[in-house]
């Protein structure tokens, strides 16, 4: 056989052992599971591009376990941030965990063998993973802002081209238009998208592996999604899931989320900074209020809210923002918290925020004085 036949034999052998899988994840504990169950199935990480590009190598099958963290420099790094990456390495090395690669976003990918007993977490204090955790949500915010940036330029732009319409081509202006409208849009879109991802992978990254494993299982964990607009129907909402085994551990405006505990049959009650005034009033005090915190952000009332559901037998459970309180309790043992009749009260201000509010109502004014000049003014 030559030696052209043999050095292509032994291409064809390297491609054969070699594999490319596209794939894009937004959770990087998934992509860690499922580059470990790849590991299972004999194929292990050799190279990653653009993000979305896996490069596998084939071996023999055996349990390996994933990790990952960034190491990218700002433009004036500093001594401790230059030899960051270098520390951390010797570190990880003495774990036994190895750098695998890393994409061009300055994301590292590390590998080790599972060991029974033994460290199996990169970073296995909760310190180091709130480090980690911080840098990876930095890193996709400032894609949110770079959009946000270009967006601001392109608006402005057009907003110049209005003042001086005279000067240039209808043509023109019209494409702009429709093309800054678009472009817009879509960065709008996508800045929340990578706000909303910075803040999970944060959230993701700040938990050890079990605690992850453990919140998205089915079994012990649910999401779910309901828009309710009173106080009454959320309280009869959680009491059936409560019945069901489901206890609230957090909530959005429009989502609710679950842990199944052994717990006898639970209530749930609301309060606010509203509700907490009206219980200071019938008892002659002074009401909660600081005309400085245009926001929201004074925890005076919270601090309130939780001394008195405490005195009366309930358990904090979330809050959402500094709008609501979400408190459970056993009802044989739990005291009212409030009259009952503010249960058919709306939860505006709870499901959209004093900014949304604010929106809201501005939106209704100016349509009102604007039907109202048409129609009055001919």
């Amino acid at each position: 056989m030559s030696q052209s036949s043999l050095e292509q034999n032994h291409k064809d052998a390297k491609k054969k052992n070699r594999k490319k899988v596209f794939k894009l994840w937004i959770s990087y504990q998934k992509e860690r599971k499922w580059l470990e169950d790849m590991a299972l199935e004999g194929w292990f990480l050799e190279n990653m591009s653009l993000g979305v590009v896996y490069t596998f190598v084939q071996g023999e099958p055996r349990h390996v376990l994933y990790d990952i963290d960034r190491f990218s420099l700002p433009k004036k790094p500093t001594l401790e941030e230059i030899r960051h990456k270098e520390i951390f390495l010797e570190m990880a090395q003495e774990l036994g965990w190895q750098e695998v690669t890393h994409d061009e976003s300055m994301t590292y990918y590390f590998a080790k063998e599972y060991e029974e007993g033994g460290i199996n977490e990169l970073h296995n204090d909760p310190e180091s993973r709130r480090y980690r955790a911080e840098k990876f949500r930095l890193f996709v915010w400032e894609y949110g802002k770079k959009l946000t940036f270009w967006s601001a330029v392109i608006a402005l732009f057009g907003i110049f081209a209005k003042l001086v319409q005279t000067a240039l081509h209808e043509f023109f202006l019209g494409w702009y238009d429709w093309f800054a409208l678009f472009y817009v849009v879509f960065c709008c879109f996508m800045a929340v998208g990578y706000w909303r991802l910075g803040v999970r992978c944060q959230r993701e990254l700040s938990m050890t592996r079990q605690e992850w494993e453990e919140s998205v299982d089915p079994k012990t964990h649910k999401k779910e999604k309901k828009l309710i607009f009173t106080v009454r129907k959320l309280k009869r909402f959680l009491q059936k899931q409560a019945k069901e085994g489901w206890i609230l551990t957090g909530v959005t405006p429009t989502k609710y989320f679950f842990e199944k505990q052994d717990i006898a049959n639970q209530i749930y009650t609301m309060d606010s900074r509203w509700l907490v005034n009206k219980r200071r009033s019938v008892l002659h005090e002074k009401k909660i209020a600081d005309g400085k915190d245009l926001i929201g952000l004074n925890n005076d009332w919270q601090l309130q809210s939780v001394r008195d559901a405490q005195e009366k037998g309930w358990t904090f459970v979330c809050a959402l923002e500094n709008r609501s309180i979400i408190y459970r309790g056993n009802p044989e043992s739990v005291q009212p918290l409030n009259d009952e009749r503010y249960d058919r009260k709306l939860r505006w201000i709870s499901l959209i925020g004093e900014y949304g509010f604010i929106i809201l109502i501005s939106g209704l004014v100016g349509g009102i004085v604007g039907f109202c000049k048409n129609f009055f003014g001919g």
